[in-house]
């Protein structure tokens, strides 16, 4: 029984380190003058957090977007 209980608890604990994992993303803006197209990346950062910080470009020059 206790080693059955401690294979569960090593078990979300070791899915817990990844779900608050930082890592790097881009985010991605598109123009219809394809000329223009720009990327960004974002450095170790949360995925919540960079959806934020792209949606931030996305409102000052258009439609941007997480990749």
């Amino acid at each position: 029984m206790k080693i059955f209980l401690l294979s569960i608890v090593a078990v979300v604990l070791v899915s817990l380190s990844f779900t608050s994992c930082k890592k790097d993303f881009t985010c991605e803006c598109k123009f219809t003058d394809t000329t223009r197209n720009f990327t960004i990346d974002i450095k170790s950062k949360l995925k919540n957090d960079a959806k934020v910080i792209c949606a931030d470009y996305s409102d000052a020059v258009g439609s941007c977007s997480i990749k």
